[in-house]
């Protein structure tokens, strides 16, 4: 028979239990706060580079000046204050040939680029769009592949390992070009 005295025991037992697993369950759930702020603090203090948004901001302008009519609406070379490549939301070959003709000294400012860049156009199949033998919209530094010899150029792909880069970002746009759709290939590098 169970007496009085050893159910107060049974009941001062389970109590306990019941205390040790509350204290148990508080005691982790502090800890695993303790761990998350801690592994927060540290991943925040090491300083953030802005680099890649400032390659993806450039890049986006160079594009999105690119892809209006610039200004004036008819520029050429001499005139260009903004050179856009569309006319009537199409490409315009001569404004293309025209931006591909201009310095790069002369046309990065009026880009607004921070930084270094090209601009290709790809066909549906990624072949580069010669336009009257040019390939290229910016940087001389970056080679395009040849496949004959001597002055006639045949667009590939840009080599980038002529020059020295630590970040590079690519974007692409799609644009109208004599009623198919091609791609504006924008690379900016750091």
């Amino acid at each position: 028979m169970i007496t009085k005295k050893k159910l107060a025991l049974r009941d001062l037992r389970d109590n306990k239990a019941q205390l040790w697993v509350s204290d148990y369950t508080i005691s982790m759930l502090l800890f695993i706060l303790a761990v998350i702020l801690s592994v927060n603090i540290i991943i925040n203090s090491f300083p953030t580079s802005n680099v890649f948004e400032e390659l993806k901001t450039d890049a986006s302008k160079i594009s999105e000046i690119l892809l209006s009519e610039g200004y004036p609406s008819d520029w050429d070379n001499e005139s260009v204050i903004r050179p856009g490549l569309l006319t009537a939301n199409r490409l315009n070959k001569t404004k293309v040939i025209n931006a591909m003709n201009m310095s790069y000294s002369s046309l990065k400012p009026k880009l607004q680029a921070l930084h270094d860049f090209i601009v290709i156009f790809e066909d549906p199949a990624g072949d580069m769009i010669e336009f009257e033998g040019l390939c290229v919209i910016g940087s001389p530094d970056v080679s395009i592949s040849s496949t004959g010899s001597g002055p006639l150029i045949d667009c590939h792909n840009p080599d980038f390992t002529t020059i020295d880069y630590d970040n590079m970002i690519r974007i692409i746009r799609l644009v109208i070009y004599e009623s198919r759709i091609i791609r504006m290939v924008v690379y900016v590098w750091e």
